[in-house]
């Protein structure tokens, strides 16, 4: 095909394909799923139904810079932590079992324990309660 004809039909690829990622959910780099929650006095919420398909999450209301990232462990057992690298501040990700900062390389554990810097402190942790089908992410110690 020469240049010009590749060209012309750039559109209409382009096109298609917008068409085509429509219906797909949105998801990070490695596939977890964002989760928009609902905001209450202190914390986010979230149905326990969301990490049935999968065991991680990412947690993102509106306004927040960075989601928290929401991981339920063999045991059952839930953690949620910043998905805010504690270096300078970029979004780790997802990456077999640990979560790992795309600027610079540092990685940390799914519990936000500091693996391996530059950062030099682990990921901000919250406490995650459970309760009729629902999950709390207290992102603040007021609990109204």
């Amino acid at each position: 095909m020469r240049r010009r004809d590749f060209v012309r039909r750039l559109p209409v690829v382009t096109t298609g394909l917008a068409i085509g990622m429509a219906s797909v959910p949105l998801t990070a780099c490695a596939g977890a799923p964002y989760l928009v929650p609902r905001v209450r006095p202190g914390g986010l919420v979230v149905p326990a139904s969301a990490l049935a398909a999968s065991e991680f999450a990412f947690v993102q209301a509106p306004g927040m810079d960075r989601p928290v990232f929401l991981h339920r462990d063999g045991r059952g057992e839930l953690v949620a932590v910043l998905a805010s690298c504690t270096h300078q501040g970029c979004q780790p990700e997802p990456v077999g079992e640990r979560l790992v900062c795309p600027c610079h390389g540092s990685e940390f554990s799914f519990t936000g324990a500091l693996l391996q810097g530059p950062a030099d402190r682990p990921l901000e942790r919250f406490e995650v309660s459970e309760v009729d089908g629902e999950i709390v992410v207290w992102t603040s110690r007021d609990r109204r």
